[in-house]
């Protein structure tokens, strides 16, 4: 492995990586900073990390433009953000104190919480997760810096940036409008259409934070309490298999 042979704390593009099975014939060196490495296949850079290099070749985006045959891991090797503009893995800097990619949140007493959803073949080995890396903490910042570098503030109030996620999801859907099915994984979407795909999630969600931060909600802490409050809700074992609203079960 990469990291015995240099410095685990080194940050700079280590020339080894591109004979390593997982790394070999995509990764290559940036002109004039050692400090990154770059993807053949999807054209974007990231950090010369080498965990940082693991999680891009373990996105979906990295694996449908990967050519057939090449060393591609699976999804649940953990994925980084990246839109294939290589804006994404710029932007979005890795924490000095960011989990490896296989680890999972912890839940407030201590415990493991591991999140999942499946990928539709039914395999849990080849679940999809997220990556660790931007927390909404780190989109908030990022998001409240490039608005008050341009000045945009008197614009973000909450009023404006719910109608803008309003507009968003409306975009969001229209991705979805015209097709007859859309299948968990969503096969058979090309790598443009999928690029627009999350494009479109990621103005929803960042949208959504910006809200949030507006109106003082810790979107975090306010999701998981809302689980918690859905659990009592819906108890599994009047609600399995059934949509029904909690109001029926309630009577």
């Amino acid at each position: 492995m990469a990291l015995s042979k240099r410095g685990k704390d080194e940050e700079t593009f280590y020339r080894g990586w591109e004979e390593e099975e997982a790394l070999k014939g995509w990764v290559q060196p940036v002109a004039g900073d050692e400090s990154k490495a770059a993807c053949r296949f999807c054209e974007c850079e990231m950090r010369a990390d080498y965990t940082d290099l693991q999680q891009h070749a373990a996105t979906a985006e990295h694996r449908n433009r990967a050519p057939l045959g090449s060393s591609v891991p699976l999804a649940n090797e953990g994925v980084c953000a990246s839109n294939g503009s290589g804006s994404a893995t710029t932007l979005f800097k890795r924490t000095e104190a960011s989990h490896s990619s296989t680890s999972s949140p912890e839940t407030e007493d201590g415990e493991t919480d591991e999140i999942m959803v499946g990928n539709g073949v039914g395999n849990s080995d080849a679940a999809f997760r997220f990556s660790t890396a931007p927390t909404l903490e780190d989109i908030r910042r990022l998001q409240s810096a490039f608005a008050t570098e341009r000045g945009w503030g008197k614009y973000h109030q909450p009023r404006n940036l719910l109608l803008a996620l309003v507009g968003e999801v409306g975009e969001l859907a229209e991705l979805f409008q015209w097709r007859e099915e859309a299948p968990e994984g969503l096969p058979g979407w090309t790598v443009s259409e999928r690029d627009a795909l999350s494009d479109e999630l990621s103005d929803v969600l960042i949208y959504l934070v910006a809200l949030a931060d507006k109106c003082h909600v810790d979107l975090p802490s306010a999701a998981r309490r809302k689980i918690e409050k859905n659990r009592l809700k819906y108890p599994a074992e009047k609600v399995y298999g059934s949509s029904k609203k909690y109001t029926e079960y309630q009577k």
